[in-house]
């Protein structure tokens, strides 16, 4: 990105650059957030954000013992 001697107009700048690179983030299929983590989970194509991962599937194994 290019600066110029006008400060407002090179944020405006950036701002439009960043969110054209927003754009390209993968979606959660839970959420329907862009993921704008390091990483994400893929589920046999199902891409899930780290924070659904925590919210919906994490389970504690004490609750799922059969006896």
């Amino acid at each position: 990105m290019r600066y110029t001697d006008d400060p407002p107009a090179d944020w405006d700048a950036y701002c439009i650059e960043q969110d054209k690179l927003m754009e390209l983030l993968p979606i959660c299929d839970e959420c329907g957030e862009r993921i704008d983590d390091e990483f994400l989970y893929d589920f046999d194509g199902c891409l899930v954000c780290e924070e659904c991962l925590e919210r919906n599937h994490k389970k504690f194994t004490t609750d799922l013992m059969e006896g």
